[in-house]
């Protein structure tokens, strides 16, 4: 319920801030920590967002550091919950640029790219300086020693037979740690800027369904997002690059030349999307629909064998946007319908 007297606001700030504590803390609900946080900053504005973040920084805080205050500070975080504070710290400054009121303010898509782009600035000391950090290279020898345990475990009956030598040596911890390092460097601000994309527009749309708003920006509408054409020139450039680095190598470069093109490559995801919307729309096909189409879409991305075509159509869909009209309105004049 919106509130409307001063300590109202903050009680409704503060049960949204514990929402979003309640799901960092529980398991998946960590890919939706972030929404409760838009909702504050779509219905109370920049103010209210730095409230939010504060309280939920010094909980958070407060519960990383409780161990070491109760053993009279002896077990102090370790370098894994320093970069786990590092991460969400980065996260909470991204939402916050994401929401900044300028006056010649750009669109929401280029406070993305900025904020992801000044996390991935952030985070080049730590890629530098971490590998060769023996307590860092310790504690993730450890992790992955009890992930291969897990993995090994759960696949012992397929591991039986002629590939048991092949999915041993893949679930090994040297493997496992080889292979997220290299997913993890190259995929890294694609995670960041997908959060923080999936939390800003669902944000909005649970802020846009309160009856009365005062200073709520307007709703944004999916199926009208559009990536401008000239950004179709720094992705085939990256591509380019990204093609060079699989054929020849382009040492410490191929990091920021995947982190761009996957990037530009999700955003054109969302252009594919969001004329499958409009689409749906247009020929006002039932919301019941739309879910069974998604989930069915989901599933074929998730498939070993169609999924990689799957999750490279969707941008292609999109970047055919740049030379078919496939958004034309039902009211359209016969003039505009090529």
């Amino acid at each position: 319920m919106y509130q409307k007297s001063s300590g109202g606001r903050y009680f409704e700030i503060l049960l949204f801030t514990l929402s979003s504590l309640l799901l960092y803390h529980t398991g998946v609900g960590i890919m939706l920590f972030l929404v409760p946080l838009q909702v504050v900053a779509s219905r109370r504005g920049m103010r209210g967002l730095l409230f939010a973040e504060g309280v939920f920084l010094i909980v958070f805080l407060g519960i990383r550091f409780w161990p070491f205050v109760i053993s009279g500070g002896r077990n102090a975080p370790d370098i894994l919950v320093a970069l786990e504070m590092a991460v969400v710290a980065l996260v909470l400054v991204g939402m916050v640029i994401v929401n900044l009121s300028l006056r010649n303010r750009p669109r929401t898509m280029v406070m993305l790219l900025i904020a992801t782009g000044l996390a991935g600035v952030a985070a080049v000391p730590a890629a530098i300086l971490l590998p060769a950090n023996a307590a860092f290279q310790q504690a993730m020898s450890g992790l992955f020693a009890e992930i291969s345990r897990t993995l090994s475990t759960l696949f012992a009956p397929a591991a039986e037979g002629l590939g048991a030598s092949f999915l041993t040596s893949l679930l090994s911890p040297s493997k496992l740690q080889e292979m997220s390092q290299a997913y993890l460097l190259r995929s890294m601000l694609l995670d960041f800027v997908a959060l923080l994309t999936f939390s800003w527009w669902a944000g909005q749309a649970a802020a846009a369904r309160t009856p009365v708003m005062s200073g709520v920006q307007q709703r944004f509408r999916f199926s009208q997002f559009r990536m401008e054409a000239w950004w179709l020139w720094p992705f085939m450039a990256a591509g380019a690059l990204i093609l060079v680095d699989l054929f020849f190598g382009i040492s410490f470069w191929a990091y920021a030349v995947w982190n761009i093109g996957l990037v530009l490559l999700f955003f054109y995801g969302l252009q594919g999307m969001a004329i499958i919307w409009f689409l749906f729309e247009k020929h006002h096909i039932p919301r019941f629909l739309w879910i069974l189409i998604i989930v069915g879409l989901a599933i074929l991305a998730a498939s070993p064998g169609a999924g990689l075509y799957f999750v490279l159509a969707i941008p292609l869909f999109g970047i055919s946007e740049n030379w078919i009209r496939y958004r034309i309105p039902r009211d359209a004049a016969p003039t505009e319908q090529s």
